[in-house]
Protein backbone atom coordinates (compact mmCIF):
# COMPACT_ATOMS: atom_id res chain seq x y z
CA UNK A 1 0.00 0.00 0.00
CA UNK A 2 3.06 2.63 0.85
CA UNK A 3 4.01 1.78 -2.52
CA UNK A 4 1.30 2.60 -4.27
CA UNK A 5 0.91 5.83 -2.36
CA UNK A 6 4.63 6.75 -3.51
CA UNK A 7 4.11 6.34 -6.86
CA UNK A 8 1.16 8.36 -6.90
CA UNK A 9 2.17 11.14 -5.13
CA UNK A 10 5.28 11.18 -7.57
CA UNK A 11 3.19 11.61 -10.39
CA UNK A 12 1.13 14.20 -8.96
CA UNK A 13 4.65 16.00 -8.29
CA UNK A 14 5.94 15.74 -11.36
CA UNK A 15 2.87 17.52 -12.70
CA UNK A 16 3.12 20.15 -10.83
CA UNK A 17 6.97 21.00 -11.12
CA UNK A 18 6.22 20.82 -15.28
CA UNK A 19 3.50 23.04 -14.71
CA UNK A 20 5.21 25.53 -13.02
CA UNK A 21 8.23 25.15 -15.80
CA UNK A 22 5.91 25.46 -18.11
CA UNK A 23 4.61 28.37 -16.98
CA UNK A 24 8.10 29.87 -16.35
CA UNK A 25 8.94 29.42 -19.96
CA UNK A 26 8.33 32.61 -22.46
CA UNK A 27 6.38 31.87 -25.69
CA UNK A 28 8.57 30.49 -28.22
CA UNK A 29 9.18 27.52 -30.31
CA UNK A 30 11.48 26.37 -27.30
CA UNK A 31 7.58 26.13 -25.47
CA UNK A 32 6.58 23.86 -27.74
CA UNK A 33 9.87 20.88 -27.16
CA UNK A 34 9.87 21.45 -23.69
CA UNK A 35 6.08 20.11 -23.10
CA UNK A 36 7.57 17.11 -25.23
CA UNK A 37 10.30 16.42 -23.07
CA UNK A 38 8.45 17.10 -19.95
CA UNK A 39 5.29 14.56 -21.44
CA UNK A 40 7.62 11.73 -22.35
CA UNK A 41 8.88 12.28 -18.23
CA UNK A 42 5.72 12.12 -17.27
CA UNK A 43 5.50 8.56 -19.10
CA UNK A 44 8.37 7.14 -17.63
CA UNK A 45 7.22 8.12 -14.23
CA UNK A 46 4.44 6.47 -14.63
CA UNK A 47 6.09 3.18 -16.52
CA UNK A 48 8.77 3.20 -13.29
CA UNK A 49 7.06 0.90 -10.85
CA UNK A 50 5.49 -1.58 -14.02
CA UNK A 51 9.37 -1.70 -14.84
CA UNK A 52 10.54 -2.55 -11.59
CA UNK A 53 8.03 -5.35 -11.17
CA UNK A 54 8.91 -6.94 -14.64
CA UNK A 55 12.93 -6.62 -13.44
CA UNK A 56 12.45 -8.24 -10.28
CA UNK A 57 13.49 -11.68 -10.38
CA UNK A 58 9.85 -13.92 -10.26
CA UNK A 59 11.49 -17.05 -8.24
CA UNK A 60 12.74 -14.93 -5.65
CA UNK A 61 9.03 -13.20 -5.62
CA UNK A 62 7.78 -16.65 -5.22
CA UNK A 63 10.16 -17.89 -2.38
CA UNK A 64 9.00 -14.76 -0.23
CA UNK A 65 5.09 -15.15 -0.80
CA UNK A 66 5.77 -18.98 0.13
CA UNK A 67 7.81 -17.63 3.72
CA UNK A 68 4.56 -16.08 4.12
CA UNK A 69 3.00 -16.91 7.73
CA UNK A 70 -0.50 -17.85 6.20
CA UNK A 71 1.60 -20.52 3.95
CA UNK A 72 1.34 -23.85 4.95
CA UNK A 73 3.35 -26.30 2.85
CA UNK A 74 1.76 -29.78 1.50
CA UNK A 75 4.14 -31.98 3.61
CA UNK A 76 3.01 -30.03 6.96
CA UNK A 77 -0.63 -30.74 6.20
CA UNK A 78 -0.56 -34.07 5.43
CA UNK A 79 1.71 -34.62 8.66
CA UNK A 80 -0.98 -32.79 10.88
CA UNK A 81 -3.88 -34.69 9.21
CA UNK A 82 -1.32 -37.98 10.13
CA UNK A 83 -1.52 -36.75 13.66
CA UNK A 84 -4.89 -36.54 13.99
CA UNK A 85 -5.68 -39.77 12.23
CA UNK A 86 -3.63 -41.76 14.76
CA UNK A 87 -5.07 -40.08 17.80
CA UNK A 88 -8.18 -40.89 16.71
CA UNK A 89 -7.46 -44.36 15.94
CA UNK A 90 -6.18 -44.71 19.30
CA UNK A 91 -8.72 -42.77 21.14
CA UNK A 92 -11.34 -45.35 19.21
CA UNK A 93 -8.35 -48.48 20.00
CA UNK A 94 -8.76 -47.94 23.96
CA UNK A 95 -12.66 -47.71 24.18
CA UNK A 96 -13.17 -50.27 21.87
CA UNK A 97 -10.78 -52.52 24.63
CA UNK A 98 -12.37 -51.14 27.42
CA UNK A 99 -16.05 -52.19 25.90
CA UNK A 100 -14.35 -55.51 25.93
CA UNK A 101 -12.78 -55.73 29.13
CA UNK A 102 -16.77 -54.74 30.50
CA UNK A 103 -18.09 -57.69 28.61
CA UNK A 104 -15.63 -60.42 29.73
CA UNK A 105 -16.23 -59.16 33.63
CA UNK A 106 -20.00 -59.08 33.30
CA UNK A 107 -19.54 -62.74 31.79
CA UNK A 108 -17.89 -64.26 34.66
CA UNK A 109 -18.40 -61.20 37.65
CA UNK A 110 -21.64 -63.66 39.33
CA UNK A 111 -20.20 -67.29 38.62
CA UNK A 112 -16.64 -66.03 40.81
CA UNK A 113 -18.72 -64.03 43.75
CA UNK A 114 -20.86 -67.93 44.03
CA UNK A 115 -18.24 -70.29 43.22
CA UNK A 116 -15.13 -68.45 44.19
CA UNK A 117 -15.94 -65.94 46.84
CA UNK A 118 -14.49 -63.25 44.86
CA UNK A 119 -14.98 -60.21 42.60
CA UNK A 120 -13.40 -58.20 39.64
CA UNK A 121 -11.71 -55.35 41.07
CA UNK A 122 -9.48 -54.76 37.50
CA UNK A 123 -9.32 -56.21 33.85
CA UNK A 124 -7.28 -55.10 31.53
CA UNK A 125 -6.85 -57.02 28.16
CA UNK A 126 -4.14 -56.86 25.69
CA UNK A 127 -4.33 -57.67 22.51
CA UNK A 128 -2.17 -58.39 19.09
CA UNK A 129 -1.82 -54.31 16.69
CA UNK A 130 -3.95 -52.38 19.17
CA UNK A 131 -3.34 -49.03 17.00
CA UNK A 132 -5.34 -51.65 14.08
CA UNK A 133 -8.35 -52.53 16.87
CA UNK A 134 -11.55 -51.91 14.87
CA UNK A 135 -13.73 -54.28 16.53
CA UNK A 136 -13.98 -56.27 19.55
CA UNK A 137 -11.33 -58.95 19.49
CA UNK A 138 -11.70 -61.99 19.02
CA UNK A 139 -9.60 -65.07 20.93
CA UNK A 140 -7.03 -65.31 18.31
CA UNK A 141 -6.14 -61.73 18.35
CA UNK A 142 -6.40 -61.18 22.59
CA UNK A 143 -2.30 -61.35 24.04
CA UNK A 144 -3.40 -61.73 27.63
CA UNK A 145 -5.87 -60.58 30.13
CA UNK A 146 -4.47 -59.45 33.22
CA UNK A 147 -7.59 -59.98 35.99
CA UNK A 148 -6.90 -58.22 39.56
CA UNK A 149 -9.58 -60.35 42.09
CA UNK A 150 -10.88 -59.53 45.73
CA UNK A 151 -12.83 -61.03 48.41
CA UNK A 152 -16.15 -60.00 48.19
CA UNK A 153 -17.60 -58.67 51.07
CA UNK A 154 -19.29 -62.21 52.60
CA UNK A 155 -16.24 -63.63 52.32
CA UNK A 156 -14.88 -61.19 54.38
CA UNK A 157 -16.66 -61.12 57.40
CA UNK A 158 -14.99 -62.26 60.74
CA UNK A 159 -15.16 -65.36 61.71
CA UNK A 160 -14.47 -68.10 64.45
CA UNK A 161 -10.45 -68.47 65.05
CA UNK A 162 -10.13 -71.78 64.53
CA UNK A 163 -7.63 -73.70 66.09
CA UNK A 164 -3.99 -74.29 64.45
CA UNK A 165 -2.01 -77.38 64.50
CA UNK A 166 1.47 -77.04 63.16
CA UNK A 167 2.93 -80.94 61.79
CA UNK A 168 6.67 -80.51 61.09
CA UNK A 169 6.71 -83.71 59.52
CA UNK A 170 4.23 -82.50 56.44
CA UNK A 171 5.87 -81.44 53.45
CA UNK A 172 5.24 -77.96 52.53
CA UNK A 173 2.54 -77.61 50.16
CA UNK A 174 1.81 -74.76 48.29
CA UNK A 175 -0.15 -72.02 49.23
CA UNK A 176 -3.93 -72.17 49.36
CA UNK A 177 -4.08 -68.85 47.70
CA UNK A 178 -1.74 -70.47 44.50
CA UNK A 179 -4.50 -73.41 44.19
CA UNK A 180 -7.11 -70.79 44.29
CA UNK A 181 -5.62 -68.40 41.84
CA UNK A 182 -4.48 -71.63 39.38
CA UNK A 183 -8.27 -72.73 39.69
CA UNK A 184 -9.93 -69.69 39.02
CA UNK A 185 -7.04 -69.06 35.74
CA UNK A 186 -8.67 -72.51 34.30
CA UNK A 187 -12.04 -71.04 34.51
CA UNK A 188 -11.60 -67.90 33.25
CA UNK A 189 -9.82 -69.92 30.17
CA UNK A 190 -12.56 -72.18 29.47
CA UNK A 191 -15.21 -69.45 29.91
CA UNK A 192 -13.17 -67.13 27.55
CA UNK A 193 -11.66 -69.73 25.14
CA UNK A 194 -8.25 -69.15 25.67
CA UNK A 195 -4.61 -70.49 27.28
CA UNK A 196 -4.67 -70.28 30.68
CA UNK A 197 -1.01 -69.29 30.26
CA UNK A 198 -2.51 -66.20 29.16
CA UNK A 199 -4.76 -65.33 31.70
CA UNK A 200 -2.89 -63.64 34.80
CA UNK A 201 -4.93 -63.82 38.42
CA UNK A 202 -4.22 -61.74 41.06
CA UNK A 203 -6.50 -62.13 44.43
CA UNK A 204 -5.77 -58.76 46.41
CA UNK A 205 -5.08 -59.24 50.00
CA UNK A 206 -4.19 -63.32 49.43
CA UNK A 207 -1.71 -64.93 51.44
Amino acid sequence: MSYLTEWITSIILFILLATVVEMLLPNSSMQKYTKLVIGLLLIVVILTPILKLLSTDMDELFAKMTTHSSYTSKENTENLIEMKKKEIQASHAAYILNKAAVLMKEDVEEELRESYGVTVKDLQVVVKNEDQLTELPIEENIESVVILLEQSEDETAIQVVKPVQIDTSRQKEPAPSSKEEGKIANFLADRWQLQPTNISVAVEGGD
